[in-house]
């Protein structure tokens, strides 16, 4: 099973940590000599290799030492299965609304608890424009598309985050405490959408509205940014546009 690994960037501890993952999703249950066999790799390696993916929820160890995939895998071939999802349906949703507000869309979805990502965006045809890339994240409450899915989020989980992020100023508009937070999330469940008014960055102000799963859980989020001055400008038009294409999103991946 120990191919050769030519990059000169490859860690082997983890590419055979990998390894072990795939060979256990090829057998309902192994035992330490039977992956040592089966790989070529040392009992000790295979023991501390299976031990860090046990201590993780990788995998799961049986009363009588047998190794089997744990729920940690189903929960991240969920979360990618979703993001696939609302890209494939989302995207040309996004064309259209970025032709018909002239400004630049993002998809953003939560990541690690605390961000929120850009996994997909339609730029501004505009010269004066958002300058993003798929991939950006920033703390969740300093995005319109971050308030969108955090004000969805179940108490504990808004305590949970509360606690752990930083809620250090990017601007003199940036919120900066847990209790501000919680008074601007009560307005976005109000009115459906979330703005970011250069709280994240100057001249910026974009628009963000909830895209939810058939549960009615919240999954991610769509949003629109321009400047500030071009957005309020046309801020009645585009509205309408950021929530119609919210709800045509979760209509499509529910």
């Amino acid at each position: 099973m120990q191919e050769n690994l030519n990059s000169k960037y490859v860690l082997h501890s983890v590419a055979n940590t990998l390894d072990i993952i795939d060979l256990l999703a090829k057998h309902e249950e192994l035992t330490v000599p039977e992956i040592a066999s089966l790989t070529g790799f040392n009992k000790s390696s295979v023991f501390r290799m299976l031990a860090t993916l046990e201590e993780k929820n990788f995998v799961h160890k049986s009363a009588d030492a047998k190794y089997s995939l744990d729920v940690k895998l189903i929960f991240l071939g969920n979360t990618v299965s979703r993001r696939l999802d609302v890209i494939k349906f989302g995207h040309p949703m996004l064309m259209e609304l970025t032709k018909r507000s002239g400004e630049t869309s993002h998809i953003h979805m939560l990541d690690r608890d605390v961000y929120v990502r850009v996994i997909d965006k339609v730029l501004s045809p505009s010269t004066i424009r958002t300058d993003s890339f798929i991939g950006f994240c920033r703390r969740a409450h300093l995005m319109a598309g971050g308030k969108a899915i955090l004000a969805f989020q179940t108490p504990s989980f808004l305590e949970s985050y509360s606690r752990v992020s930083s809620f250090e100023p990017l601007t003199d508009y940036s919120i900066t405490s847990p209790e501000q937070l919680m008074r601007e999330l009560k307005e976005v469940r109000r009115l459906g959408y979330a703005l970011d008014r250069e709280e994240s960055e100057y001249g910026l102000f974009c628009i963000g509205a909830p895209i939810f799963n058939a549960s009615r859980n919240v999954v991610a989020a769509v949003s629109i940014s321009g400047p500030v001055d071009r957005m309020k400008k046309n801020f009645d038009a585009n509205l309408p546009l950021v929530l119609k294409t919210a709800e045509d999103i979760s209509e499509f991946i529910s």
